[in-house]
């Protein structure tokens, strides 16, 4: 499992570190924080996933109209 080109070993690696240098409780802080992020940037692509989703739809509609009315 890569993430980001990163294998387990490297992401654990990470995280103690990160452990260490933060501290737990600026740790725990930063990983609400990053949460929060990854929420948000999932919340918007699903949003801009449906508007496009309703926009090709719309045009769909179109082109049938289109075909209908060239008959």
């Amino acid at each position: 499992m890569d993430i980001f080109g990163i294998g387990g070993n490297e992401l654990i690696v990470i995280v103690l570190l990160a452990a260490i240098i933060l501290g737990p409780e600026r740790l725990a802080r930063s990983a609400r924080e990053i949460g929060k992020f990854v929420k948000n940037i999932k919340a918007y692509f699903t949003s801009l996933s449906s508007e496009l989703r309703a926009e090709l739809d719309v045009l769909d509609e179109m082109e049938k109209v289109k075909k209908d009315i060239l008959k």
